[in-house]
């Protein structure tokens, strides 16, 4: 498969995509968990010089492959440890992908549905949204989607005499890389959608052992680059963790994010607005399209349920493990509306009207709510009923008038669409408009939304984080996971006669282990236990912090040794100063 670049478009591509991606990816911390995770794992790769592992708290991390936290050190070599260089991998890749698709869809397709595709992109909430984070998804999408790309190419050219060899090289290239990025859940899909097609198709062999077997060839060859060598340095328990964790995820609720089997639908159907409700209005095929379109359209159809079906059931739910729909949905927005430009099949007018509904009850509800936060706070107030959730309100963010910007445009964007649906024939003009006014609105909202959103939910205890940077203590978070503080606090590793490493050394030398890998998860518990007591009742070498939650502090607001410091926003944090030379 071969690209022949269209360079003035794709320069445009370029520059818009830059400005829309790129301005304000620093203004916001890092949000917890996932976004500080790999952030953390990058500043800890840096601290530590020790590349080829990723780390949490300086202990090993399965969880997750290098090639992402790789990315994030080489922007954090060249703009330093912050949250700019954390999420500039995302902005990049939102470009390649962006370009990827569009000449793609121009070398394919006939028509304007490379630019409806490019659009339909921009104008989605959330995969627009996604290229200003710091998470995996739009890189590990990225890699997949170019090996789906190789199998569309395979099925296309099964009936001629050729060799499809090359397509399953590629594809296992690609695929390997997708691990690298985030697991064996790579593979997992590329199988899948493999046979699906098949199935789709009739049962249509497309492909035969020897094409299966250079794809998984090449699948395992390309991951192993690091992880033979991970294993050979630190023997099998590595790798026998890191696919029982991911087993994990499937069959277990690891992250504690269980959601009911509909969650991914309703997160597709919401968070995709508008494309998503012009994929169900125009999902019919139709015959404006040649049988190679109509065939894409097929691959993408099978890559949108094989992630749908499969993230559905697994027990871990989390809004990014659908991403990869993203990609097939918005080229079926792009087919739709390419085809209801030419009056293919006809857009309804109950609709436009469904989607202007939706959209003036959204771009409303933020209009209403700077208001409401301003004028009548005690009113949100009363309609929430958990404590830390309520504190989080009280938090003292500069709400202003101009925040009703982002809600405005989105209002205004839907009102001129269903306007020019009424009054025009060009329906690609009302398409035009409704999705550049998202695109906008998206945009807006990361400017003037996402900061109060963070300064509610965990700015004020990054702050008491970041004012320990300079300081040799120990943080102890108590109740709820997180990773802000290894991140946001600069922590290093414990050194050898740190009291708190002692303990934990003594503790390893009692289970016949010599690091916290080895111990199984009923022994991080108790060591976990063991720790906090020693923090809290025993002889300590420096000055411990402890954070809690308003409304899980565990009784520490009970103990005479502790004393509280902080109390905002939800957040509790006691010290304790009782400084003795530590024994183990």
């Amino acid at each position: 498969m071969k690209f022949q670049i269209d360079i003035i478009p794709s320069l445009i591509i370029v520059l818009l995509s830059s400005l829309l991606f790129i301005p304000y990816l620093g203004s916001v911390h890092l949000f917890d968990w996932d976004e500080i995770n790999f952030a953390e794992s990058a500043r800890e790769m840096i601290l530590t010089g020790n590349y080829s592992q990723v780390q949490i708290n300086f202990n090993p991390f399965w969880e997750k492959p290098p090639l992402f936290i790789w990315l994030q050190v080489l922007s954090m070599k060249m703009f330093g440890i912050n949250e700019f260089a954390a999420r500039f991998p995302n902005a990049l890749f939102g470009v390649f992908t962006l370009l990827l698709i569009y000449n793609f869809a121009k070398k394919k397709f006939k028509g304007h549905v490379a630019h409806w595709w490019v659009l339909a992109y921009l104008g989605a909430i959330t995969p627009h949204f996604y290229f200003k984070t710091g998470l995996i998804d739009p890189v590990f999408n990225f890699f997949i989607f170019l090996s789906i790309l190789q199998f569309y190419e395979a099925v296309k050219n099964h009936q001629a005499s050729y060799n499809s060899n090359i397509h399953f090289i590629k594809a296992g290239i690609f695929t390997g890389i997708a691990i690298l990025c985030k697991g064996p859940v790579a593979l997992l899909i590329g199988i899948l959608v493999l046979f699906a097609i098949v199935f789709a198709k009739r049962m249509v062999w497309y492909f035969n052992f020897w094409n299966l077997f250079l794809y998984g060839l090449l699948s395992l060859l390309v991951c192993s680059v690091w992880f033979l060598p991970e294993t050979i340095k630190n023997g099998p328990y590595f790798l026998t963790q890191f696919i029982q964790y991911q087993i994990g995820l499937f069959s277990q609720n690891i992250a504690g994010h269980q959601q009911p089997f509909y969650y991914h639908t309703l997160v597709l159907l919401l968070g995709c607005f508008p494309i998503s409700l012009i994929v169900l209005f125009g999902y019919k095929k139709n015959e404006f399209y040649t049988y190679n379109e109509n065939l894409f359209r097929t691959v993408m159809q099978v890559l949108f349920w094989v992630v749908l079906i499969l993230f559905s059931i697994v027990k871990t739910k989390i809004v990014h493990y659908s991403s990869l729909c993203w990609l097939p949905l918005t080229f079926l927005a792009a087919y739709a509306i390419e085809s209801f430009s030419h009056r293919i099949f006809k857009f309804k007018a109950i609709y436009a009207v469904v989607i202007a509904l939706i959209g003036i009850i959204i771009s409303s509800a933020l209009i209403y709510l700077p208001f409401l936060i301003i004028n009548n706070k005690n009113m949100l107030m009363s309609w929430i009923k958990d404590d830390f959730t309520k504190q989080n309100i009280l938090a003292p963010v500069a709400w202003s008038y101009w925040d009703i910007l982002p809600g405005a445009v989105l209002l205004f964007s839907v009102l001129i669409f269903i306007f020019i649906y009424f009054k025009s024939t060009k329906l690609q003009n009302a398409f035009g408009v409704l999705l550049i006014g998202v695109m906008c609105f998206v945009f807006l909202a990361s400017v003037f939304l996402t900061p109060k959103i963070e300064a509610h939910t965990q700015n004020s205890i990054i702050q008491f984080y970041e004012s320990k940077q300079n300081e040799n203590c120990y943080l102890y978070n108590v109740g709820y996971k997180t990773y802000a503080p290894y991140f946001y606090a600069k922590t290093k590793p414990l050194q050898f006669m740190d009291g708190l490493n002692l303990k934990r050394q003594l503790y390893f030398r009692t289970q016949h282990v010599n690091y916290f890998l080895e111990l199984n998860e009923q022994e991080r518990n108790e060591l976990d236990a063991i720790e906090k007591y020693w923090l809290m009742n025993s002889n300590i070498d420096k000055k411990v912090y402890f954070i809690a939650k308003i409304d899980n502090q565990q009784g520490m607001d009970t103990l005479k040794q502790l004393k509280k410091i902080v109390s905002q926003n939800g957040f509790i944090v006691y010290e304790r100063v009782s400084l003795k030379t530590s024994t183990p």
